[in-house]
């Protein structure tokens, strides 16, 4: 199994750093996530936060590309619907190359109304723009010249002359939803779902639905990604700054309108409010059960960057070992 960490620039609370300091940190943690051993690191994307999480996700990686040799960077994840997807294509083969073929496309439907509205999008189309854009990006990478006629994207003649390294390029979708993750393995995406919690539920319809239309399953990728927070002591102090690192995370989510209200999902089951956290022991104890013989090929442990000597040291090694080898 791959071990990766989230990054990119969020403003905790509290922390009144310049912005341009925010953004050279989280180029530092990409290198320390390097030297740490660590396989990958992603940044996600929101629009017009109060708490100023990066918006851009392309330069900011690019960024990273520049500062790191051989960790994977990666998109986790990029909002499909608000983008063109001509120029999404053209970004990632950009990076890609920047990178020298180490870039991973991870994409998700959105979810905060706010941003749908400010960008004129209805949210009801989120997951069939989603689609759409794979397919023009898919395409772009694999056809010298095509025109494209769908429901929300028309493009004559594209003819995509800057190439990704990276051939078959990996995308990934992100979603919970069944029917999505049906899509998604129809349409032969890897998939990455948030937290533990739904892992076999999710899996299992990924898997029947590839073997229905004729895809190994053993060739793609399952991801997971959720906070892991560690300590070497699990007291009430340590308890006391689980509840404070996911605050900011809650306040964020509670303060906006989400696609999601008046549905199933709830927002403790962000997978930011549902840590697996304690001990190393007691994180390696939690988690082999789910992880130990899973068909898990990704994990992505968000923590605490503070707490990271201490995951690599005590966690990471054991983690490895778990799930199975990446299909690419």
């Amino acid at each position: 199994m791959k071990i990766g960490v989230g990054g990119g620039v969020i403003r905790m609370l509290g922390d009144r750093r310049p912005l341009v300091e925010l953004y050279r940190g989280a180029a530092r943690h990409a290198v320390e996530a390097e030297q740490r051993g660590f396989d990958f690191i992603t940044v996600g994307e929101h629009h017009f936060a109060p708490n100023q999480w990066n918006p851009s996700s392309f330069p900011l990686l690019s960024y990273f590309a520049a500062q790191t040799s051989q960790i994977r960077i990666g998109t986790n994840v990029l909002v499909a619907p608000y983008h063109n997807p001509i120029r999404v294509a053209e970004d990632v083969a950009t990076v890609d190359l920047l990178s020298n073929g180490r870039l991973d496309l991870v994409v998700g439907g959105g979810s905060i109304v706010g941003e749908f509205e400010t960008f004129s999008i209805n949210p009801k189309e989120r997951w069939g723009r989603m689609f759409e854009m794979l397919e023009i990006v898919r395409r772009s990478f694999e056809e010298d010249a095509f025109d494209h006629e769908g429901r929300y994207f028309r493009f004559p003649n594209i003819r995509m002359t800057t190439r990704p390294v990276q051939q078959p390029f990996p995308i990934w979708v992100a979603t919970l939803g069944p029917k999505m993750i049906a899509r998604a393995a129809r349409q032969g995406y890897h998939l990455q779902i948030p937290g533990f919690g739904r892992a076999r539920f999710c899996w299992k319809i990924y898997t029947d639905e590839l073997r229905k239309y004729g895809r190994d399953p053993g060739k793609f990728n399952f991801h997971i990604m959720a906070s892991v927070i560690v300590a070497e002591r699990w007291d009430d102090r340590a308890s006391a700054e689980l509840k404070a690192s996911t605050k900011h995370f809650r306040r964020f989510y509670e303060d906006q309108k989400t696609v999601f209200e008046g549905t199933a999902h709830a927002l403790d089951d962000h997978p930011s409010f549902q840590p697996v956290a304690g001990t190393p022991d007691q994180v390696l104890n939690h988690l082999e059960p789910i992880l130990k013989n899973s068909s898990v090929t990704h994990l992505q442990a968000n923590i605490d960057f503070r707490t990271i000597t201490l995951f690599e040291k005590e966690v990471m090694p054991t983690l490895r070992r778990w799930g199975r080898t990446p299909a690419v």
